[in-house]
């Protein structure tokens, strides 16, 4: 099937499940059917999102998850809050939507079969990880014990990118900068042993990380010399 007829069956289908809950709003919830309005931003989002799963036949098409993914979530957030009448969940979820961001960087690196687009995936979802726990326990002091994943999340987006490329140069510069967040936490975790909260047992556990991949990266540039001669 041609690119373009699967398009236009992606959009009849995604009309079709809209138009049948919309119907299924105005038989069960009767006056209440206002409330599905969030329908519309979850077809815009499922109409971004799908044409990326042809990316398989034209990569060019991955790019689509990178909006479709943020705004599927933001279609979904709203459907939750406007049946639930629960719209301070906004407070709680927002996160999520950094996340989102994240992982439609990190589906189109795959599908586009583009490398360098997992540095920005792994950055953001780096961020948006600290940001729900902060949002979620309150310590956003936690930015000042945890800054060292901010190196940790380059180096392993170029890590990624080296190990896809086979280039060693790329690697040396994860690695580089990998020590450098290993250093950082080993520092942070003198700091963490007087935190009372949850953060002194989060520090050392991305110590053990960080000294993991290392050890990993060092096995790894051993078992490929012929690689790292050509680089």
């Amino acid at each position: 099937m041609k690119p373009e007829r699967t398009l236009s069956l992606i959009f009849g289908i995604a009309l079709l499940v809209i138009g049948a809950l919309s119907m299924v709003g105005n038989l069960f919830l009767s006056t209440q059917a206002w409330r599905m309005w969030p329908l519309v931003v979850l077809a815009a989002g499922l109409a971004l999102t799908l044409p990326g799963f042809l990316a398989i036949a034209r990569p060019g098409l991955g790019a689509f998850f990178m909006p479709g993914i943020p705004v599927l979530t933001v279609g979904s957030i709203l459907m939750f809050a406007s049946i639930t009448d629960n719209w301070e969940i906004w407070a709680l979820a927002w996160p999520l939507l950094v996340l989102a961001a994240a992982l439609g960087f990190g589906l189109s690196a795959i599908f586009m079969r583009v490398p360098g687009l997992a540095i920005p995936a792994i950055i953001i979802g780096a961020n948006g990880l600290v940001l729900g726990f902060c949002n979620l326990t309150g310590l956003w002091s936690a930015w000042a014990i945890l800054w060292p994943i901010e190196p940790l999340a380059i180096g392993l987006g170029l890590l990624v990118v080296g190990i896809s490329n086979r280039s060693a140069g790329t690697n040396l510069a994860a690695m580089i900068l990998i020590g450098i967040a290993g250093f950082g936490f080993f520092l942070t975790s003198f700091v963490s042993v007087f935190n009372e909260t949850i953060l002194r047992f989060a520090v050392p556990g991305m110590l053990v990380l960080t000294g993991i991949l290392l050890v990993g990266m060092n096995f790894l540039r051993r078992e490929n010399p012929a690689e790292t001669q050509r680089n």
